[in-house]
C-alpha cells in the first residue's frame, strides 16, 4: 500500500540508495599533477581510465539495502517481517558507512586527499528513512495488538 507514510519513507529510501549507486562518491586531489581519480560505489576511476574494483563492497552493501526496501514495501500484510527487513537495511547502510571509512582513510590515503561529494549523504539519509518507516510500522502493528485486546 503506497498511501502508508512508511511505504514513502522506504520508496524515498531505496531511490537514494539506488542514485547513490551511480553517482561518484567523491575525487582525490592528488600529490602531483594529473588528473584526479574519481571513487565511485562499484570502482575507483583512475586517471588513465583504469578501473580498480576493490571497492565492490560499496556496491553490493548499498544495492542490497536498496532491493530490501523495494521488497519491504510489498509486504505490507506481514508487519513483523516488514520490521525485521528494515533492520536489515539500516544494518547494511551502517556497515556501507564503516566501509567507506575504512576505505578513504586506509587505501586511499596515499592517493591524495579525498573530497567528498553531496551522494556520500544520501545514504545516511536512507537509513533515517528507514528508521522513520520501522517506527511507523511498529507503530500500525501495536495498533493492531490493542484492537485484538479490545474485541
Amino acid at each position: 500500500m503506497i498511501q502508508r507514510k512508511q511505504s514513502l519513507y522506504l520508496l524515498l529510501g531505496a531511490i537514494l540508495n539506488l542514485v547513490c549507486l551511480f553517482l561518484p562518491l567523491g575525487s582525490f586531489e592528488l600529490k602531483g599533477m594529473g588528473v584526479s581519480p574519481v571513487l565511485y560505489n562499484l570502482a575507483l576511476v583512475d586517471y588513465d581510465g583504469v578501473y580498480n574494483f576493490a571497492y565492490c563492497p560499496l556496491f553490493v552493501t548499498l544495492a542490497l539495502s536498496g532491493i530490501i526496501a523495494l521488497v519491504t514495501v510489498f509486504l505490507y500484510k506481514n508487519r513483523p517481517l516488514q520490521m525485521r527487513l528494515c533492520s536489515i537495511s539500516i544494518a547494511l547502510i551502517l556497515i556501507w558507512m564503516i566501509l567507506h571509512v575504512v576505505f578513504m582513510y586506509t587505501s586511499l590515503s596515499d592517493i591524495g586527499e579525498y573530497n567528498k561529494n553531496l551522494t556520500t549523504v544520501f545514504p545516511f539519509i536512507s537509513a533515517i528513512l528507514f528508521w522513520l518507516a520501522y517506527k511507523g510500522v511498529r507503530h500500525d502493528e501495536q495498533l493492531v495488538k490493542s484492537a485484538d485486546r479490545i474485541r
